[in-house]
């Protein structure tokens, strides 16, 4: 007797190897997925949420843009002073905050260089999106928000973006991608994430409308754009509040996990689920804290682990930094 309806995945794309370059953009999901790549990949192979966690298409076609095309990037007027005294920039989340303008700015420009840095070299582009609703500020409408920073609400007018807009927009950039970056991999997922405030017969037409961009792009651009079911997944394969988190909308850490393994299973090569592995357990012995440093049996435990990094170092190239 079967208690699941098991989700067959796709056939995978181009996999990753320990020398892919990633670009993860997108939700909180892509956060908690991205966390667990910085992790696998060899340090500086990876870029994570560069403007902070976006949710909807448009604030995610401009970061993917910014990343990707010369002289293109946010501008230092959407920088603003917030009810909480600190300065935000409209088109990235609250992780860039700052005392003062000058101080938000340099991490904006920080952050998108370190992350132009990974671009450059970038194999694979992975982008979560959550929702078409954007929100568009009252006082500049050509200004969509990525975040709106516990502003008034009155300050911003909600709507959903129009699919066909949205499958125009990034059509158009896909296409241009495809020229210049003809060995990259654009894999989209949707994150699981239910947002009970549109109701949930509205939360549904929302992933609906994403489900039908992403399937949009795929049969325009075949197998250079991939699609990886996380949400199907967690909507029908696990399909238990027991895998959502106190709030019953957001996957718990178990669901996550389990995602994460399904996503090994079908985004890495074998030359990196091992690399991973040795790289993981390398991390947990030098996070391992000794109480007794000159006992006999630390210092046994110093000699292997010394060992074991020298012949990590050996076999991968020195892709390894403690």
């Amino acid at each position: 007797m079967q208690f699941q309806t098991p989700v067959n995945l796709p056939t995978s794309p181009q996999r990753l190897t320990p020398d892919s370059h990633a670009v993860l953009l997108g939700s909180c999901f892509a956060q908690h997925i991205g966390e667990r790549m910085v992790q696998s990949l060899p340090d500086g192979h990876v870029a994570l949420n560069p403007c902070g966690t976006l949710y909807n298409p448009h604030s995610l076609l401009h970061t993917a843009q910014w990343l990707t095309t010369e002289g293109q990037g946010p501008t230092a007027d959407l920088c603003f002073e917030g009810r909480d005294g600190l300065w935000h920039h409209r088109l990235f989340s609250t992780d860039v905050s700052a005392t003062s303008r000058e101080a938000c700015w340099a991490q904006v420009e920080e952050r998108i260089a370190a992350a132009r840095t990974v671009a450059q070299r970038m194999t694979h582009l992975f982008v979560t999106l959550s929702t078409d609703h954007i929100y568009r500020l009252r006082a500049d409408e050509s200004v969509i928000v990525a975040n709106c920073h516990k502003e008034p609400a009155a300050h911003f007018r909600e709507e959903i973006y129009p699919l066909q807009q949205m499958i125009e927009e990034w059509s158009a950039w896909v296409e241009w991608w495809q020229g210049t970056h003809p060995q990259c991999q654009l894999i989209f997922t949707l994150s699981p994430y239910r947002y009970a405030k549109y109701g949930m017969h509205g939360n549904q037409l929302s992933k609906a409308r994403l489900l039908l961009l992403i399937d949009a792009l795929q049969e325009r651009f075949g197998e250079r754009v991939s699609y990886f079911p996380a949400y199907e997944i967690l909507m029908d394969e696990l399909r238990d509040y027991r895998f959502y988190e106190a709030d019953m909308l957001h996957p718990s850490h178990v669901a996550v996990d389990y995602i994460w393994e399904r996503f090994t299973e079908w985004a890495f090569s074998p030359t990196l689920t091992e690399y991973a592995t040795e790289r993981e357990r390398l991390r947990r012995d030098f996070a391992h804290h000794i109480l007794h440093p000159e006992s006999p049996e630390a210092q046994a435990f110093l000699r292997q682990r010394e060992a074991r990094r020298q012949a990590f170092l050996e076999k991968y190239g020195g892709r390894f930094a403690t």
